[in-house]
């Protein structure tokens, strides 16, 4: 059974039926047989899902199906479902579409629920801790429920309240995962160029992040720093005294969504003003800070008064290193500039390990793609479209994107759709040009030069005092016989059978050869033994015969 091979985890039978179930419910019978899941659920439960009408009030689609079988499945699934929408190179742009709809909306627990959760974080009852405190959830989620209160010093604020046992729930469900991840590497070889193990090895780390109200807390800091003296963003006060693990304090934002064009003249905004700012706070925390939010849709946006946005939900945040910076920079310019050789460089960068089956195919897809695609679809301001296509031929080659570059390109397609909301004839490619123009021309500037020589004297001095005491170990290796070499033989397959065919023919010759040398003397006797002569003469004779037709037959003389 597929059961057995999966770690032993309290729960995960129970949990892994109802997963099957609810899969074939909503029309995936096929992917649970192709994976092999139906092996660890009983006949008898296997024979009640399979009366289910597969057909009956289904949405058509497959991302349709999909969609409404991660919200049912719960909070852990309906996550996993929005970290998938980040990668269209692996299960393609329309799946990626249709997940992207996904909604972490749920009913609110009553507040004698969440009380608890809330004194044991603060240490003391609410009425102590807040001067006010609304018992009404203003929104609610899988994750969390967020409530309006007012503190002892008159400040008026959002409290998020973790829902009580949704850590255990994930984490028991992320143990699942890891299983069905495990025996889908091992069985499903179609599937292990995704590397499912890694993929759930990311969504744990990320999810886990999700669920430490501290990090979020210390997240939004790091973006106040980032926004200091910046009239045109709004990034809420964190109340640390208030805040914990499972509960995090913010100012209150008297904002309306972004989207919500109808209401913007009486707050004195201009959707327009508003798309741009938006554009360029965005890209600025790509180039500039290297920190970014994930997640910039218009529900995780609002707008106060007077072209102000204020940024919401911190706790999808992807953070670059100055390589990553610069290799997205590079394949921007690559694509402006119809380089094919430079966009497919960069391409590597972006992916996990870096390597193609076919340089040279990768490459004319490339050039094609730039030659009679790309730039007609900058020229239309469709970065969105221009990153799709880019994710469509990596997917071709079997290349995945590093977490970090994926959660990157989906998050400045979504920067341009949010900006297409506000101002339908928005060009962002003007926006975004002077960050990358930047980006190129500092690691040309005298401080970026001194900067990078000094960095390669301080690698090129900590090898030559970590050399000698390498060597040392070698050395010291190879007096205990420690030392070991493996040499890994590939394409050894033919030699070996040719080697044993020849070894075979050889074996036949010298039996065929004793047996005539031997019936000769038999022959040349006179004590009997005239049969035995003959009969080893016929069996050499047969030998002979049979090592010439195959001599033959290989065509190898």
């Amino acid at each position: 059974m597929m059961y057995s091979s999966l770690p032993k985890r309290v729960g995960n039978a129970v949990r892994l039926a109802e997963v099957v179930q609810i899969l074939v419910k909503h029309g995936f019978a096929d992917l649970v047989r192709r994976i092999g899941l139906h092996e660890s659920i009983p006949a008898r439960a296997l024979r009640r899902m399979h009366l289910i009408d597969e057909t009956a009030d289904m949405p058509e689609t497959i991302g349709a199906r999909l969609r409404a079988a991660l919200t049912e499945l719960g909070p852990t699934f309906v996550k996993y479902g929005q970290i998938l929408s980040t990668r269209p190179d692996l299960i393609g742009n329309q799946l990626c579409a249709e997940l992207s709809q996904l909604q972490d909306r749920v009913e609110a627990q009553p507040f004698d629920v969440m009380r608890p959760i809330i004194e044991e974080e603060l240490g003391g009852p609410v009425a102590t801790r807040f001067s006010e405190f609304n018992e009404t959830a203003v929104a609610s989620a899988s994750l969390s429920q967020v409530y309006r209160a007012r503190t002892h010093s008159g400040r008026e604020v959002a409290v998020k309240v973790q829902r009580p046992g949704v850590r255990a729930k994930i984490v028991s469900d992320v143990n699942l995962l890891f299983g069905i991840a495990e025996w889908i590497k091992e069985h499903v070889k179609e599937f292990a160029w995704m590397d499912p193990v890694g993929m759930i090895d990311e969504f744990e780390r990320s999810i886990l992040r999700e669920l430490d109200f501290t990090i979020e807390a210390r997240v939004i800091q790091r973006f106040r720093s980032i926004y200091t003296g910046d009239d045109r963003i709004f990034i809420p006060k964190v109340e640390m005294d208030l805040s914990g693990p499972r509960v995090l304090t913010m100012d209150w934002i008297d904002g309306v969504r972004v989207d919500a064009l109808n209401k913007y003249a009486e707050r004195n905004c201009d959707p327009r003003e508003v798309a741009i700012i938006g554009c360029h706070a965005s890209f600025s925390q790509v180039f500039e800070h290297h920190i970014f939010h994930a997640d910039p849709h218009p529900g995780n946006f609002l707008v106060t008064r007077n072209n102000q946005i204020a940024f919401l939900d911190y706790g999808m945040v992807g953070h670059l290193e100055r390589a990553d910076v610069h290799a997205m920079a590079d394949l921007l310019r690559a694509v402006f500039d119809e380089d094919a050789v430079r966009c497919a460089t960069a391409l590597l960068a972006f992916t996990k390990g870096g390597d193609v089956e076919d340089p040279t195919a990768f490459v004319h897809e490339i050039a094609a793609y730039l030659a009679f695609e790309a730039q007609a679809i900058v020229g239309r301001a469709d970065v969105g479209r221009a990153l799709e296509r880019v994710t469509q031929i990596l997917r071709r080659h079997r290349l995945q994107l590093a977490p970090r570059f994926s959660m990157l390109l989906k998050a400045m397609a979504t920067i341009e759709s949010t900006a297409r909301v506000l101002d339908p004839d928005i060009d962002v490619t003007p926006i975004m040009r002077p960050y990358v123009e930047k980006i190129i021309a500092s690691r040309f500037s005298p401080q970026q030069l001194a900067h990078e020589g000094q960095e390669t004297m301080s690698t090129l001095l900590r090898i030559g005092r970590q050399l000698p005491s390498d060597i040392h170990d070698l050395i010291r290796q190879a007096r205990k016989g420690k030392f070991k070499v493996q040499l890994d033989h590939e394409g050894l397959d033919h030699l070996a059978h040719v080697t044993d065919r020849a070894s075979n023919r050889i074996a036949f010759s010298v039996i065929a050869g004793s047996l005539i040398v031997g019936s000769s003397l038999l022959l040349a006797t006179n004590f009997g033994a005239r049969s035995l002569g003959y009969t080893g003469f016929s069996i050499a004779g047969v030998l002979g015969v049979m090592l010439l037709i195959s001599i033959l037959r290989s065509k190898n003389y």
